[in-house]
């Protein structure tokens, strides 16, 4: 089809090691450099593909952890990210993005 968006969820890990960290950073460190390397073997057949670095978001994989809503982003701005991007005409890539909660990360 010559066409197509692939979205990789990777995380401000994928940035930034930190303390306890190694196996989820390490994880996301690879999923980052794999998106950067798709991105040069898929840009032939037109496919995008779109690496985003996020903060904490709200989902259940916090779910226990007490943390004020103002900590982290919703879901649904991850969902607006993505839609953003995809929207854009078939000739523009946003190739990686970098959110994080107004008041910065977790520490």
């Amino acid at each position: 089809r010559r066409s197509g968006h692939i979205f990789n969820i990777c995380s401000t890990a994928s940035l930034q090691a930190y303390p306890n960290g190694g196996a989820y950073s390490i994880s996301k460190f690879a999923l980052l450099g794999m998106s950067r390397n798709l991105r040069e073997e898929l840009m032939p057949h037109r496919i995008r593909v779109t690496a985003i670095c996020a903060g904490p978001v709200r989902t259940d994989s916090w779910k226990g952890i007490e943390v004020p809503a103002e900590r982290m982003m919703e879901a649904r701005d991850m969902a607006e990210m993505i839609w953003a991007c995809w929207s854009l005409p078939a000739s523009t890539v946003v190739e990686e993005i970098l959110m994080r909660p107004m008041d910065g990360d977790l520490n």
